[in-house]
């Protein structure tokens, strides 16, 4: 004989066990962009909620990082180049979480986009759903470095994960921001009178 409950221990097992429900499908949502961060990371709203959306399978230069050969930011020019792709509404395809908690997902092909201009680079580890979709990006990638699109115009910049692991240990820290104004109050500076 069957116990009456017997049926609930399956549902009862997905709360024992964090189960991550875009293993199964993807989830899909209209989504407005607000905010591109940097090269692969965005600001988007969906209703009256607004979250950051890390995009699959791209690696972008960070924010401060120079390339190689000169004191030119590499973050700041694949983030330009990210905003001059990114349309106001789109379709946001979440595919998962990345460690920093960020919904990681492709939003309206922006992904390969991304590649195609050279806004960035391809993320190491990716994960790509067929060897096909792998090609297809790798095949971007190779063209827009040959033809030198986007970061590509450069010489080149070292990986994100190790400039990050390389400035951590020497201290780097981005600067403060300044204050709008350019007249700033600091009482510890003693201004020189004008005597007349």
């Amino acid at each position: 004989m069957n116990h009456p409950y017997q049926f609930l221990l399956p549902l009862l097992s997905l709360f024992w066990i964090r189960v991550d429900l875009t293993d199964l499908m993807a989830l899909e949502m209209q989504v407005q962009i607000l905010n591109i961060r940097d090269g692969d990371t965005l600001t988007v709203k969906s209703g009256s909620q607004s979250f950051h959306v890390r995009l699959s399978r791209i690696d972008a230069p960070e924010l401060h990082q120079n390339f190689h050969d000169s004191k030119i930011d590499a973050g700041i020019v694949s983030r330009n180049c990210l905003r001059k792709l990114s349309p106001q509404k789109t379709i946001l395809r979440i595919e998962g979480f990345d460690i920093y908690h960020r919904i990681l997902g492709d939003v309206g092909g922006l992904n390969y986009q991304a590649v195609e201009n050279g806004c960035s680079g391809l993320y190491p580890h990716a994960q790509f759903s067929s060897v096909s979709e792998k090609i297809l990006y790798v095949k971007a990638l190779m063209d827009a470095r040959k033809k030198r699109r986007g970061v590509w115009a450069y010489r080149g910049y070292m990986l994100p994960k190790k400039w990050r692991k390389i400035s951590k240990r020497n201290g780097y820290r981005p600067s403060p921001q300044r204050a709008h104004s350019r007249v700033t109050y600091r009482p510890e500076r003693i201004r020189a009178r004008k005597e007349y």
